[in-house]
């Protein structure tokens, strides 16, 4: 968890479920593709491709929201199974973001802090090992479970920083201006109380940014 000096949430991590399928027990491909595909809003002929293309493993989808998990639920369809992953989630959307940075699907970052404390945040993935037989039809696992890694508290003030980032945004309108930037520092110990961009974009979604 990355926190804010006074111990306040920035980034976290919960759980939530991805979606997987075992090729070799799905009888029907092409009305699992169908169900499936309107259920996850995937295309339809790429998931029967991929369903036609292996018969083991299989990833349908990772990651998915709550409503998609319970129409998959409802459906009860052989060889498809549920695994919980790790997601990395801000609960102040935009707040810091350029700070903060974000992480890709298997939670390594890719810009600001997330980025550069990896190492020390990042844990240990957990790993899941499957044995099949000659027909790849599993019957048994051996799961090994994540270590967490370490938090991180900045020097940062969730307060400050919103204040920044609300100014910030109003001067850059009334300039019209392209962008804008404000570091708010504490001058006896160097610390920055508030590091505000602008434009802003939120982490959760960054690549629709």
């Amino acid at each position: 968890t990355i926190y804010d000096r006074r111990g306040r949430e920035l980034a976290v991590s919960v759980n939530v479920d991805s979606l997987y399928a075992i090729a070799s027990e799905i009888g029907d491909k092409k009305q699992a593709a169908d169900t499936l595909a309107q259920a996850l809003g995937l295309k339809r002929q790429t998931l029967l491709a991929r369903l036609k293309g292996t018969r083991g493993f299989l990833w349908l989808k990772r990651k998915i929201d709550y409503a998609e998990a319970a129409k998959v639920k409802a459906l009860a369809l052989r060889g498809v199974y549920f695994e919980k992953e790790s997601k990395r989630f801000y609960p102040n959307r935009e707040l810091a973001a350029h700070v903060l940075g974000y992480v890709g699907m298997d939670d390594e970052g890719l810009s600001g802090l997330e980025f550069a404390y990896q190492r020390k945040i990042g844990g240990l993935p957990g790993r899941v090992l499957l044995r099949s037989d000659a027909r790849q039809r599993s019957f048994s696992s051996v799961e090994k479970s994540p270590e967490p890694g370490d938090d991180l508290v900045l020097t940062i003030d969730q307060t400050l920083q919103y204040i920044a980032e609300q100014e910030l945004a109003a001067q850059v309108k009334q300039s019209n201006a392209l962008g804008g930037t404000v570091i708010v520092m504490e001058p006896n110990s160097s610390e920055n109380l508030a590091m505000a961009s602008y434009p802003a974009f939120n982490p959760n979604y960054y690549a629709k940014y």
